[in-house]
């Protein structure tokens, strides 16, 4: 669970260190508010996968079938963390009016999508 831990981390420093900003209107407060959803729904979509990794493990009575859409409900939301967790720096940046480099973050965000978007088609065919 350390991507949770991360997680938890980052959402702690936006709150700690950028809240006081917002409250007194220094920021984007839509970004603000848009990064921090963004932080605690990359935390519960980590955990809910983990927990559907964890049936798929721990329980033994649990059939092959229902392994299989645990498996694949697990994945997916994994990856819907992933790249929620990892669209975060662009954000903070973003919020903090530092556009230049929130531009190069976003951008490598892209990338990182599409190379898992590309590595999921082939593992679907493997």
């Amino acid at each position: 669970m350390t991507l949770i831990g991360s997680n938890l981390a980052i959402f702690t420093f936006v709150l700690v260190f950028l809240f006081p900003r917002y409250a007194s209107n220094q920021l984007n407060g839509v970004l603000f508010q848009v990064t921090l959803t963004t932080t605690l729904l990359a935390i519960f979509l980590f955990g809910i996968s983990g927990v559907y990794y964890l049936e798929v493990v721990g329980v033994a009575k649990t059939s092959i079938a229902r392994k299989r859409v645990l498996v694949q409900r697990g994945d997916s939301l994994f990856v819907v963390s992933l790249m929620l967790g990892t669209a975060m720096p662009a954000l903070i940046l973003f919020t903090l009016g530092i556009t230049a480099v929130a531009v190069i973050a976003t951008g490598l965000w892209a990338l990182y999508v599409g190379f898992i978007i590309q590595q999921g088609r082939k593992l679907r065919i493997s």
